[in-house]
């Protein structure tokens, strides 16, 4: 796949789909030809870790998407300057159900960041999770899309 394009349209998509609440920075690094991956679970994956950022950042507040190739592997981060999430709630994120303490009236199933892991999970890849409340989020994917 062309994983450039994917992420273009992807950013494209998450923007439209909220409004142009926050503006999406996309940051590509190198060559990004030769992706072999599941359309559909990246889909899964990005679209939901985007949505978030933008849902629990202020209207109007850049959120970054940066994607690169390190040898086999591409990285992906998704970074806001949103709530954060509380330190009592970090070892939960990935329970069914459970949302942050301070997400308000913000709605919300519970169910995003469970599907996402699955979904970085069955890519054979990791998810690195980093946040301070009232600071923003730092979500890093690292999925092995470039083997031979």
């Amino acid at each position: 796949m062309d994983l450039a394009r994917f992420c273009q349209q992807l950013t494209e998509e998450s923007q439209a789909a909220t409004e142009q609440r926050c503006p999406i920075i996309l940051k590509e690094n190198g060559s990004l030809v030769g992706a072999q991956a599941d359309e559909g679970l990246l889909r899964h994956i990005f679209g939901n870790l985007l949505t978030n950022a933008i849902k629990y950042s202020a209207p109007g507040a850049e959120v970054e998407f940066a994607v690169r190739k390190q040898d086999t592997d591409a990285i992906f981060v998704v970074r806001d300057r949103g709530i954060g999430v509380p330190k009592e709630d970090v070892k939960q994120l990935f329970q069914a159900f459970h949302r942050g303490g301070n997400v308000g009236e913000t709605p919300g199933t519970g169910l995003g960041l469970v599907i996402v892991k699955r979904c970085v999970e069955l890519h054979r890849g990791t998810i690195q999770f980093e946040s301070t409340e009232r600071i923003g989020t730092t979500v890093t994917v690292r999925i092995p899309l470039f083997e031979h």
